[in-house]
C-alpha cells in the first residue's frame, strides 16, 4: 500500500524535498516567508510561459520562439510606456502582438507543416531582430508607477499581485484543458493525430489554435517580466524558451502520446526557480549557476526517465 503510494508520487517532489533541506542547512533565511514568496514571485513568468510550453509538449514538440515573443512583448510594452499611451492600451495592443506572432507560428506549422523547432526558431528570431532594431539593442524604461503596481503591488494582506495574476492563468488554462474540447484536442493530436482526424476534428485549426494561445500566454510572461524589470530589452527573455522546456519535462511530462498535465508544469517552474534562489542565498558566483543549474536540471530529467522506465518494466 505504501509502496504504491510513493509510486504515485513524482520524482521532482522528492527532489524538491531534497533541494529544500540542503539549502534550509546551507543558506540562511531560506525557508522565511519573505524568500518563499521572492521564489513564487520570480517562478511567476516562468509558470505562464511553461503552461504554453507544455500545451507544445503535449502536441509532440517544442516552441522555441516564446522566450522571444515573451522579450518582443515586454518590449512593445515598455515602449509604448515610455510614449505616454494609456497602460491600459499598451497592455492591450503588446497580448495583440504576442497573439499574431502565435498565428503565425501556427499559420506555418499548420498550412504549410513545417516542422515545430524551425518555424518557431525562425519566427523567433525574426522577431528578436525586430526588436533590436526599434531598441538599438537598448533597454527601453517602464517606470510609470501603474505598470509596476503589477510585479511590486500588494493585496489581500500583503499577497504580491504577480503571483495572484500567474495563479489565475494557471486555474484557467488547467480548467479548459481539463474539462473543455482543447484539453481532449491537445491530448488527442499529441497522443493520436490520425484519430482525432478521422473522428472529424478539424486538425489544422486545433494546431493552428493552440499556438495562437501560446503566444499569448508568451506575451503575458513578458508583459509580467518587464514590470518586474521597469523596462523592456529585446534579449530580456532570450533563453526562457529552454528553462520552460526543461521545468515541463522536470515535472513529468512527455513528448510521447500527450501524456502530462499543467500540474506537472508547476512542480518542475518551482524547483528551478527554488534551486536558482538557494544558489544566490549559498553566495555561489553567478558564473557557476548556469553550470550548475544545468547539471541539477539533466540529473532531475535522468532521474525522472530511469523511474519511468522502471515502473514500465515492473
Amino acid at each position: 500500500m505504501i509502496n504504491m503510494k510513493l509510486k504515485s508520487i513524482p520524482p521532482v517532489a522528492f527532489l524538491l524535498f531534497a533541494a529544500v533541506l540542503t539549502f534550509s542547512i546551507f543558506a540562511d533565511n531560506f525557508l522565511s516567508v519573505s524568500n518563499m514568496l521572492n521564489i513564487l514571485i520570480q517562478a511567476s513568468p516562468l509558470l505562464v510561459l511553461s503552461i504554453g510550453q507544455t500545451m507544445i509538449i503535449l502536441l509532440g514538440g517544442t516552441d522555441l520562439s516564446l522566450g522571444y515573443v515573451m522579450s518582443f512583448t515586454g518590449l512593445m510594452c515598455a515602449y509604448m510606456i515610455n510614449a505616454g499611451f494609456p497602460l491600459v492600451l499598451c497592455i492591450l495592443l503588446a497580448l495583440i502582438v504576442a497573439l499574431g506572432i502565435g498565428m503565425l507560428n501556427g499559420l506555418l506549422v499548420s498550412k504549410f507543416r513545417l516542422p515545430y523547432f524551425i518555424a518557431t526558431y525562425g519566427v523567433g528570431n525574426i522577431f528578436f531582430g525586430c526588436g533590436l532594431l526599434i531598441s538599438g539593442g537598448l533597454s527601453v524604461p517602464a517606470l510609470r508607477r501603474s505598470f509596476r503596481y503589477i510585479a511590486d503591488g500588494r493585496i489581500l494582506g500583503g499577497f504580491p499581485v504577480i503571483i495572484l495574476i500567474a495563479a489565475a492563468i494557471y486555474i484557467l488554462m488547467a480548467f479548459l484543458l481539463k474539462y473543455t474540447s482543447l484539453g481532449r484536442n491537445v491530448h488527442g493530436l499529441g497522443g493520436n493525430r490520425e484519430a482525432l482526424f478521422l473522428s472529424g476534428i478539424n486538425v489544422k485549426k486545433v494546431e493552428a489554435f493552440i499556438f495562437t494561445v501560446t503566444g499569448l500566454l508568451a506575451g503575458c510572461a513578458g508583459i509580467m517580466f518587464a514590470a518586474r524589470a521597469a523596462s523592456g530589452h529585446a534579449s530580456s527573455g532570450v533563453g526562457w524558451e529552454f528553462d520552460s522546456i526543461a521545468a515541463s519535462i522536470i515535472g513529468g511530462n512527455s513528448f510521447i502520446a500527450g501524456r502530462g498535465g499543467l500540474e506537472k508544469t508547476i512542480l518542475g517552474v518551482v524547483f528551478i526557480c527554488l534551486i536558482r534562489n538557494g544558489l544566490n542565498m549559498c553566495g555561489v558566483a553567478p558564473k557557476y549557476q548556469s553550470t550548475l543549474v544545468g547539471f541539477i536540471v539533466v540529473l532531475a530529467i535522468s532521474i525522472d526517465a530511469i523511474c519511468k522506465k522502471a515502473e514500465k518494466e515492473s
